[in-house]
């Protein structure tokens, strides 16, 4: 061996260092990733790579380690678990004692994380022929497998003949036992000889009737073992039936067959045929298969917990699907929430409830608004949970309040969001106006009122309108009409983002609940602060103004000074290039007098730089998109736009400093695909609607833009108005697709995408929009009435814009020019003809000729008299 070696160049030292470099390399990259997952122990990538670095090394121990340590955290996949299976079987070979219970609890925890079709036949296979379980138990497991994935149209039938083949070899044994044995127990044997015969036949029966792969030969199986006896007609029936279902089913089992993962279209489309349907344990089974083969689709498992909450109702299932689902996607608080409740519902003790809480805490959520719908569904378990009464005087009664534990978990709530979030975790104050309203409830007006004013005392909430509305709702519903006044008083004085609706719901307040002198008095204060904010916001228009203007001059400032930089930077290179240029040429060659110099004109241009601009023969092609948010690339315009077709080319306009100003062009190949593009105007493109038009050539009149909706009576189009800022297009799609079918919803929004309180819904007939006029109109939504109106836009007026020609602009420059020098008492007045009397004629206008009857001169414009004048015209008359 060592002249091998040495033949080869190596030595059996060499061999063993290498494989000890290796062997330590290895460690390094292990303990490298044992590092990883422990900073991160929610990487998922980071512990499959050090499970499989692990496996090649053979360390059986530690991989059992990283396995048990990621099972605690994420679902193994089924191929994981049949891997760990495999392992820990050989593993365990040499402890044949051990064996049967710890195999088991692997295989209770593999198909608890996802009902796999080959883990339920692998599991089960071993307990035929390696586990010691007892026959009730075993046939207890093959029934848990059919309710499991027994469904499964073409990888069910394995499960069924599994089971099937285990009551054949008990069927069997005790057959050849009954021939063996004597008289005294033969009447015990053929007793369980006919039992054996009667469960075989009825996993036959049951099969048969179920739509899976293989009927046709199961039924001529089955056939052969009934021998002369003849098939039942009811069990014909039932599996003429599964033949025609399973035909139904075929296509949409191909569809599945024929895609990629996740097949998520073709799972949707078979659930609804089977909801359709009606049969729970079948859409049961096909959404567990649906979530195996995509697990983190947080929108299919909402789906299915609904579904089981809704329909099937079996406590262990459902709160078993919940544990899945959390683990699975513990990112979304929607399945956390949905899970309180169901422990709620069925009755568990409230311990498990906060023990909830305590992990949905932990699980990282991506914003505040998650935590606050946490918190709320919390606290209202609380609520339902707790017997309030209402409040006494003594000082026993407050103290129980505040020990309580809603009040107590309300306290942990708000200091728990302020900690991670400060203030503006809870902009909208969700928490406290939960608490003010359960206070409410309890009777307890003043705490009602004292949890309210403190929110005002923040500057963030003093000033939203809405807040102030729903400070004076608590109060008119649990308090007094003169608290209810002061609130609003004080609301009009300190909102500033809707104060003229909170003065128009004060007058109506007062109106209903006030008198006549109280109505005067508010309506006399209200004008008052109605002329304030008007002068405040012209005030504060004119400082905004002025600002513009300043930032317009500093700008203009700036780019002249950058021209006349540039200016003499590129005169100083022209220079220095020709007196380059001439002190070579005055060494080398002197020049003929019959030479000609070239002109500028035929010097190289200077490139100009890529300013987005468009070929104008490309124009029909192009489309402009505007409003687009500053940190919008052109990554976001591809994903956008690529669903009309392929782009040709998107030129992002950039400023100097290479920062986008927020509009740019896409060039498309068809004419078809820009109409296309075209149509999606106002698309949201990082939160905000991007505006798509024609690219057209620049002219004098490009600041004129054309309406794009009609400005005319539309009978089948509703203008609704006097929504909440908060109110969404799903919401009002829902309101009005009750009353008839929306043809179209268009929500108003400002450039930054914020809906401005108002829509236009658009039906198919005229008769569908009155009967949404009449049945919607004055309905509330949040706090306000909605109001719904045929849609008439009042006619506006058009602004007159003169566009002069060049030439008499120029003239009108030289004029000016002209009169410079003149003075004052010797130049024409300049003043409107409007300031005169009417009928007074100017003093230097010139009688007509008296032969052709015109004016030497054109005719200017007549006066308006003065009033000495009139008088002596009228008593001349």
């Amino acid at each position: 061996s060592s002249g091998i070696n040495a033949e080869y160049g190596g030595s059996e030292d060499d061999s063993a260092s290498s494989s000890d470099e290796e062997i330590a390399v290895n460690e390094a990259k292990v303990q490298e990733l044992e590092d990883k997952v422990q900073a991160n122990p929610y990487d998922y990538s980071t512990h499959t790579a050090l499970l499989n670095l692990l496996e090649k090394g053979g360390d059986i121990d530690r991989c059992r380690e990283v396995r048990e340590r990621m099972s605690g955290i994420f679902p193994l996949t089924p191929d994981m678990w049949l891997a760990w299976i495999a392992q820990e079987r050989l593993f365990l070979s040499l402890q044949p004692e051990s064996v049967s219970s710890t195999l088991a609890q692997l295989y209770e925890r593999a198909v608890k994380d996802y009902p796999s079709v080959r883990v339920w036949c692998q599991y089960l296979t071993d307990v035929t022929e390696i586990l010691d379980f007892s026959d009730e138990r075993t046939r207890e497991l093959f029934e848990k497998g059919l309710s499991a994935v027994g469904l499964h149209v073409t990888q069910g039938s394995q499960l069924w003949d599994l089971y099937r083949q285990y009551e054949e070899a008990l069927y069997n044994t005790v057959k050849e036992t009954l021939k063996n044995e004597e008289s005294e127990d033969k009447e015990f044997l053929q007793d369980l000889f006919n039992k054996q015969k009667s469960r075989i036949q009825s996993l036959f029966q049951r099969q048969l009737a179920v739509p899976l792969s293989g009927l046709e030969y199961l039924m001529s199986e089955y056939k052969e073992w009934l021998g002369d006896t003849p098939v039942d007609t009811a069990l014909l029936n039932r599996y003429e039936a599964a033949l025609k279902k399973r035909e139904i089913l075929m296509p949409f089992e191909e569809a599945l067959t024929n895609s990629s993962a996740p097949h998520e279209q073709e799972y949707d489309s078979y659930i609804e045929f089977e909801r359709k349907n009606g049969e729970p344990a079948r859409v049961t089974c096909l959404m567990e298969r649906a979530l195996t083969d995509d697990p983190l689709n947080s929108v299919r498992w909402l789906d299915y917990l609904q579904f089981l909450d809704q329909v099937l109702k079996v406590k262990s299932v459902v709160l078993e699907a919940y544990s899945r689902a959390i683990r699975n996607i513990p990112w979304v608080v929607e399945v956390w929430n949905q899970n309180i409740l169901a422990k709620q519902r069925y009755g568990l003790h409230f311990s498990h409830i906060e023990e909830t809480l305590e992990e949905a805490l932990k699980s990282g959520f991506p914003d505040s608004n998650s935590y606050l719908k946490l918190w709320k569904c919390y606290l209202t378990c609380h609520w339902r949970q707790e017997k309030f009464k209402p409040l006494k005087t003594n000082g026993d009664s407050e103290q129980h309040v505040e020990n309580n534990p809603l009040n107590v978990a309300f306290q942990r709530a708000v200091n728990h969001i302020n900690q991670s979030f400060g203030e503006e975790g809870d902009t909208d104050a969700v928490l406290v106006r939960f608490m003010a309203e359960c206070e409410g409830l309890r009777d307890d007006s003043e705490s009602c009122r004292e949890l309210m004013s403190s929110l005002f005392e923040s500057k963030l909430y003093k000033e939203q309108t809405r807040l102030w509305l729903e400070f004076v709702r608590l109060e008119l519903r649990y308090g007094t009409v003169e608290h209810t006044r002061r609130i609003f008083q004080r609301g009009i004085q300190c909102s500033t983002d809707d104060p003229e609706l909170l003065i128009q719901r004060f007058l109506e307040f007062e109106m209903i609940h006030g008198t006549l002198e109280s109505y005067d008095n508010a309506a006399l204060k209200c004008r008052r602060q109605q002329k304030k904010l008007e002068e405040k916001r012209a005030k504060e228009q004119l400082q905004r103004e002025e600002k513009n203007s300043k930032k317009t001059e500093n700008k203009k400032t700036e780019n002249k000074k950058t021209e006349s930089s540039k200016k003499t930077e590129s005169s100083k290179k022209k220079r220095k290039l020709s007196s380059d240029k001439t002190s070579t040429e005055s060494k080398h060659h002197k020049p003929n007098s019959s030479e000609v110099l070239p002109s500028p004109s035929q010097f190289p241009k200077k490139p100009q730089s890529a300013d987005g601009e468009v070929d104008k023969s490309r124009y029909h092609l192009t489309v402009f998109v505007s409003n687009l948010s500053y940190s919008a690339t052109e990554d976001h315009l591809n994903e956008t736009f690529r669903t009309v077709g392929e782009i040709c080319d998107i030129r992002l306009v950039k400023s100097p400093n290479n920062k986008s100003r927020g509009f740019g062009y896409i060039e498309f190949h068809t004419r078809d695909q820009v109409m296309a593009a075209l149509d999606m105007d106002r698309v949201k493109i990082l939160d905000r609607p991007c505006y798509v038009s024609e690219c057209k050539e620049k002219d004098r009149n490009a600041g004129i833009a054309e309406f794009k909706f009609s400005t005319q009576m539309e009978a089948h189009k509703l203008y609704v108005s006097n929504l909440p800022y908060t109110t969404t297009e799903e919401e009002i799609r829902t309101m009005f697709q009750k009353v008839d079918k929306i043809k179209s919803l268009r929500m108003v929004t400002t450039k930054g995408g914020k809906f401005k309180g108002y829509c236009y819904v658009e039906y198919a007939t005229e008769d569908a929009a009155r009967k949404a006029v009449l049945e919607l109109n004055d309905r509330e939504v949040g706090e306000r009435k909605m109001q719904v109106a045929i849609s008439n836009p009042p006619k506006t007026k058009q602004s007159k814009t003169t566009v002069f020609p060049e030439r008499e602009e120029s003239t009108f420059k030289r004029k000016a020019k002209m009169n410079f020098m003149v003075p004052r008492a010797l130049a024409t007045s300049s003043k409107p003809a409007s300031s005169k009397p009417a009928g007074a004629q100017p003093a230097s206008s010139k009688p007509a000729d008296a032969g052709t009857g015109t004016s030497s001169k054109p005719q200017e414009q007549k006066s308006m008299m003065s009033n000495s004048e009139f008088s002596k015209l009228f008593n001349k008359q």
